[in-house]
C-alpha cells in the first residue's frame, strides 16, 4: 500500500483518500477506531455488527477438521508411542 500526504484542517477534519477508504473497507458515514501509538495514530474501521461480518467471511475449506475424534486418535497414537519406548 502507497503512503498518501493528508492535510489536517481547521478542528483537526482530514480526508482520507478514496482509495485508502476502500482498501481499508471504510464507508461514508462508517465510524473509525482512532489510537495513539508511539511512531503516529492508527485508525481502524469499527465492525457495527461483528458476528454478521465475521460470518460473510470467505474461508477457505481446511483438509482435515480438528474434531474430538482427531483428537482422540492422535492421543492413542502417542500413549502407543509411549508404551514402545518403555
Amino acid at each position: 500500500m502507497e503512503e498518501e500526504l493528508l492535510k489536517v484542517g481547521k478542528k483537526g477534519v482530514t480526508v482520507i483518500p478514496k482509495k485508502i477508504r476502500e482498501a481499508a473497507g471504510i464507508l461514508e458515514e462508517s465510524r473509525v477506531k482512532a489510537q495513539v501509538l508511539p511512531y503516529g495514530v492508527l485508525l481502524r474501521p469499527t465492525a457495527e455488527k461483528p458476528i454478521d461480518e465475521l460470518a460473510a467471511l470467505p474461508i477457505q475449506p481446511r483438509g482435515e477438521v480438528l474434531s474430538v475424534k482427531t483428537v482422540r486418535k492422535l492421543r492413542e497414537k502417542i500413549d502407543k508411542e509411549a508404551r514402545k519406548g518403555r
